[in-house]
């Protein structure tokens, strides 16, 4: 059988949640196993193991580790071993074993990847300094700040209520000087995004109640989940706002490889557990519930769990992304100023 018998630490802290109690006489404080995991179509699935305690109990919040925990992963009602890699539709069961605190069970099943649709995107310069090459001597020495506009659609796939998660991430070339020696560790990052512009997609806040929008919660805020109820098997279009990016370069003679440089954008799908997590934690960090809780005037808040000993969660996600390339505009943008 095969059965892992050590703790794997989980890469993803994101999920680290659950696993402390506040105090209520009504309830067992006895300690109970807490699991973790984020499992991703294509990579080792990965567990972080605990156990709960208690909000004063010094000795299990700065040791909660659980030494003992025999852990099953089955992949479709098959036991698999620490090599397997999940694939998109594997209904996923993670099962715990500790002489101390017990027994740990929760399932998810890995979602399939939603492939990005049409993608457009429109950058706007809003300033630009450009150096002279007989004053400066570089063939390439400009400075430039310009907004970004992208369009996204979403296809979502009939039949099935799906949750995503938008992502995104920039790149660049690397630096060379005219010997050919690669400067990418000791100078900055030539391009850099600016900032997300999160109320331009009203879909990332289709989580904030009524209460909260009238109290003005949620006005500002970074959550980037969102679900299909309101375009569920069809089409929609994320509209993505980034300014104030920015593109500096120097360097003695034209380069185009120096120009390389643009966004990947990530479709992530989610699990309804990995969802309904960050549904809590957003509530608990920016909502109203939060707010109440802190004055004592709503119930205290447990969080989220999916887990059979109601500590943990254990979610499941899918990705696909898409590049957006920025070299010619920038090449068009140096050509021409």
């Amino acid at each position: 059988m095969a059965i892992l018998r050590y703790i794997i630490p989980i890469l993803t802290a994101v999920l680290l949640t659950g696993c402390y109690e506040d105090f209520n006489p009504e309830i067992d404080t006895k300690p109970v196993l807490c699991l973790n995991s984020l499992i991703t179509a294509g990579e080792p699935i990965e567990v972080k193991v605990s156990h709960t305690w208690m909000f004063n109990d010094e000795k299990g919040k700065n040791n909660h580790a659980v030494t003992d925990a025999r852990i099953t992963i089955l992949a479709n009602e098959r036991i698999v071993g620490s090599d397997y890699l999940p694939k998109e539709g594997d209904k996923i069961r993670i099962m715990a074993e500790s002489p101390t605190y017990g027994n740990a069970m929760a399932e998810v099943v890995v979602p399939y990847a939603t492939p990005i649709g049409k993608v457009n995107f429109t950058p706007a310069v809003t300033d630009i300094w450009k150096g002279d090459e007989d004053f400066f001597h570089y063939q390439m020495l400009a400075d430039i700040t310009f907004n970004l506009n992208i369009e996204m659609d979403v296809n979502d796939p009939p039949g099935t209520k799906n949750y995503y998660q938008f992502g995104y991430d920039w790149f660049s070339g690397a630096w060379h000087d005219d010997l050919g020696d690669n400067l990418e560790a000791s100078r900055p990052d030539p391009f850099t995004i600016g900032t997300f512009e999160y109320d331009a997609e009203p879909i990332f806040k289709e989580h904030v109640g009524v209460f909260e929008t009238v109290m003005g919660n949620g006005e500002d805020t970074d959550f980037v989940f969102f679900t299909d109820r309101q375009f569920p098997g069809r089409t929609y279009t994320l509209h993505l706002n980034f300014t104030d990016n920015t593109f500096n370069i120097k360097n003695e003679t034209y380069d185009d490889s120096l120009l390389e440089c643009g966004m990947t954008l990530y479709l992530t799908t989610v699990s309804e557990s990995y969802y309904n997590w960050a549904v809590y934690k957003w509530n608990v960090d920016e909502g109203i519930t939060g707010d109440l809780s802190d004055i004592g005037l709503a119930e205290s808040k447990w969080g989220y769990s999916n887990v059979s000993t109601g500590a943990g969660v254990v979610a499941a996600q899918s990705s696909a992304k898409y590049t957006v390339d920025l070299k010619d505009f920038l090449k068009t943008i140096l050509k021409n100023n």
